[in-house]
């Protein structure tokens, strides 16, 4: 009975020994495992917290090249844009434009040009540089600074296009254009244009209006009209359909002023000078196609990006601040690519004209020399001198033979009265017969 139990007794203790290693293993297999997911742990806590970090630090960037954008650039093109504008009204005042269309056109556009300026980008630089939005002062300067930007960014768009349809009547159809192209018409168009602008952006004044401390839709209502209706209103009236009538405008009236360079060189008789020119043909057209185009390939280029922005902000909203911070940039990039617009559009006809520059010149005390314009304008003059002169001459001759003819006529009729006993006729009705006769045989 002995020897079993000591049997049992050696198992019992070799099932202990063995059980308690297996515990430690597995205790020690526990541990590294544990030590692992810890290890495991840290690092994605350290990675992800230095993404986040490095996120903060690229969203701090984007945000500082936001405000740098508008507190410095748009300064820049507000002094460029009044001051250009302010001196295109000048030069063409100097021009006289009432009495032409397309400078009277030129003046409404000019206006137009820094009405946007002082009230869309200015409010953008006092929001950015003062962290003052003169739109959120009010009520009412919510309403009226929505309407006017609109109506004033549109109608620009539109003065550009009746610029573009007088030069087209007038180089395809110079007759009409004589009858139609006149001052109270052409007001009365540019009123009748207003008036249909303000009818489509009238809306403003109850649609919008202070809500919770920012000019906002005043419910929801109103808030999906403007982000899904009139998105699309504005990106037609602003620069899609201006867009269209210039560029197909744009090629009738370089393709009438391309027949009436051929024609000129074909009918007139060569000199020296065109002779030189004829083989200078083909730059010409490029420089000419490039000087119609120019502008409404700028004015795509300038209004368009900002429009699809619009209609991709409505769709599309970002929740992580990184992706809102680049689309605030692009934003940023695009509004004042569209604001260059107005201030940089006087540079392009003023690039494109002579007269525009030397009449500039002339604003500041610079008397150009040798102008193609001032010597024809000087010629001229001394022509018309030239004539009055000859015509004083010819007068002063004509006087003076009519007073000589008058004295001789005076000294005839005092002969024939000093003499009038000698030519007495003492048969006058034979006198009168023969002088019937005479005239009649004459006749």
């Amino acid at each position: 009975m002995d020897a079993p139990k000591n049997i049992s007794l050696n198992s019992n203790a070799s099932i202990k020994s063995m059980f308690n290693t297996t515990g430690m293993t597995t205790v020690l297999q526990s541990f590294h495992e544990n030590e692992s997911l810890y290890f495991l742990n840290t690092s994605t806590i350290n990675t992800t917290a230095s993404e986040q970090s490095f996120n903060i630090d690229e969203v701090t960037t984007l945000n500082s090249v936001e405000s740098y954008l508008w507190t410095y650039v748009s300064p820049v093109l507000i002094l460029v844009g009044v001051f250009g504008n302010c001196l295109s009204i000048a030069v063409l005042k100097k021009m006289r434009f009432w009495r032409r269309t397309p400078l009277f056109l030129l003046v409404v556009l000019a206006v137009t040009d820094i009405t946007v300026l002082l009230d869309g980008l200015l409010r953008y630089w006092i929001n950015y540089a003062f962290e003052i939005d003169i739109r959120t002062l009010s009520n009412a300067s919510c309403k009226i600074n929505l309407f006017v930007i609109y109506i004033a960014m549109q109608y620009s768009s539109w003065i550009l296009v009746c610029m573009i349809i007088d030069r087209f009547l007038k180089t395809n159809f110079p007759f009409l254009y004589m009858r139609v192209a006149t001052m109270k018409k052409t007001c009365l168009i540019i009123l009748v244009l207003f008036i249909i602008l303000a009818g489509i952006d009238l809306h403003f004044f109850w649609t919008n209006g202070i809500k919770d401390g920012e000019c906002d839709d005043l419910n929801e209502k109103y808030h999906n009209f403007g982000e899904f209706v009139f998105v699309y209103i504005d990106i037609i009236i602003l620069s899609a359909l201006p867009f269209l009538i210039m560029l197909i405008l744009n090629v009738f009236v370089y393709r009438a002023l391309k027949r009436h360079h051929d024609f000129r060189s074909t009918s007139v008789v060569e000199s020296r000078h065109s002779r030189r020119r004829r083989g200078n043909t083909r730059q010409f057209s490029k420089k000419l196609t490039r000087m119609l185009l120019f502008t409404s390939a700028y004015f795509l280029c300038s209004t368009v990006p900002i429009s699809v922005y619009f209609i991709y902000d409505s769709y599309f909203q970002f929740k992580d601040d990184l992706n809102n911070a680049k689309k605030d940039v692009a934003w940023s990039v695009m509004y004042l690519f569209q604001y260059s617009n107005y201030s940089l559009n006087f540079v392009w006809y003023a690039a494109c004209n002579k007269v525009f520059r030397e009449k500039a010149k002339e604003i500041f005390g610079f008397k150009p020399k040798g102008f193609r314009y001032q010597n024809a304008t000087r010629k001229q003059n001394q022509r018309s001198s030239s004539i009055s002169h000859m015509t004083t001459s010819i007068d002063n001759s004509m006087n003076e033979g009519v007073s000589e003819t008058y004295d001789e006529h005076s000294d005839y009729s005092e002969d024939i009265q000093t003499n009038a006993s000698k030519y007495v006729d003492p048969n006058p009705n034979t006198h009168a017969a023969s002088v019937s006769m005479d005239t009649y045989e004459h006749m």
